[in-house]
Formats: C-alpha cells, sequence, structure tokens
C-alpha cells in the first residue's frame, strides 16, 4: 500500500484484494452484536449497578447513533473506491472532512478484531505471535492494515508524498508503504 496527500484529502492507492476486504469489513465489525465486541467498545464506566445502568440507558443510544453515522461516511468512501486499471490493486480518496470518521470507525474495527479474535496484550509483543492460530495471525495483520492507515491520517508518517509530486519513474517509490507479512486467508 501507498498512500499520497491530496488537496482533497488523502489518497490510498496499491491496495491488494485483502486490504480492500478489510476496509469493506470495517462496518460489519463495529456493527456486530457479539457481545465481546459490544463490552469492548461500550465498557462499563461505573461502579455501581444504579449509575451504570443510568449510563447504559442515556449514553449507550447516543454512542451508538454516533458509531452509525460515522460508519455511513466509511460506506460513502468505499463505494468510491476504483480498481487500477490492468492490475489488481485499488484506489481510495478519503476526503479531509471525512478524516475523523474514518479515524474512529478504524480504531472501533481494531478494537472489535481483538475481541472476536481472543487477542491478548501478549499477541502483540516481541514474538508474540508464536503459538497463534491462523485466524489470530490474520487478525493481528489486519489491526496492523488498520493502524497504518490511522497512521497516515494523523499525519505520523513524515515522507508523505503529495499526488502532485511525480518527479521519480515510479510515481510512489518514496511513499510510505505498508509491507507487513499478509498470512494466507483460508
Amino acid at each position: 500500500m501507498w498512500a499520497a496527500r491530496a488537496d482533497e484529502g488523502y489518497v490510498l492507492g496499491g491496495l491488494t484484494k485483502q486490504c480492500l476486504d478489510t476496509l469493506r469489513g470495517v462496518p460489519m465489525l463495529v456493527e456486530s452484536n457479539d457481545p465481546r465486541v459490544r463490552d469492548r467498545l461500550l465498557p462499563e464506566t461505573y461502579d455501581g449497578a444504579e449509575n451504570e445502568e443510568q449510563w447504559r440507558e442515556h449514553a449507550t443510544p447516543e454512542l451508538e447513533r454516533l458509531f452509525m453515522s460515522r460508519l455511513q461516511i466509511v460506506r460513502k468512501d468505499l463505494a468510491a473506491v476504483r480498481q487500477i486499471p490492468d492490475t489488481d490493486t485499488w484506489v481510495l480518496l478519503l476526503p479531509d472532512n471525512h478524516v475523523n470518521a474514518w479515524l474512529a470507525s478504524l480504531n472501533a474495527a481494531r478494537l472489535s478484531l481483538y475481541a472476536l479474535n481472543d487477542l491478548a496484550p501478549k499477541h502483540f509483543e516481541r514474538g508474540g505471535d508464536v503459538g497463534c492460530t491462523q485466524k489470530q495471525l490474520e487478525a493481528l495483520w489486519r489491526i496492523q492494515f488498520l493502524a497504518e492507515i490511522q497512521c497516515v491520517l494523523l499525519g505520523d508518517i513524515d515522507d508523505l508524498e503529495s499526488v502532485e509530486d511525480e518527479d521519480d519513474e515510479e510515481g510512489d517509490a518514496d511513499a510510505p508503504m505498508f509491507d507487513g507479512p499478509i498470512p494466507p486467508v483460508g
């Protein structure tokens, strides 16, 4: 994957089918009704049962509406993804005014992947993938991929190219790349 800055937002290119499938899965992950996901996205906030119940009654519906409104924006952007002619890669524009919705949705999707795949902090340490199932390895890759996009959107990548920079022959030779190992998908 490469990323570049355009006047209207961020361009993500060189997206493989697995990258695209991961992005298209973001809304489904956030909308999951699995109790592990719900507990991770809407954790308990109060020690006392009465205060917690009141919080859940008043705050949870609003938080869920906020999640859904962000996902509408994400879905709209994903509907505009385009395949690069004569390749097996895609390009996606994330407009500047959609960045906050993407950041929140990507974060919620990462939390969902963590919960759904029974991951633990140890899995994110050096050598933490030893003993992981194939499903956990895939989840770790997807979490890392989504984090890479968050880094782009947060400006944590110093050498982000501008789309107008076309000096080198390959066009994206110096653009940040996601080059983590991609586990085979069963």
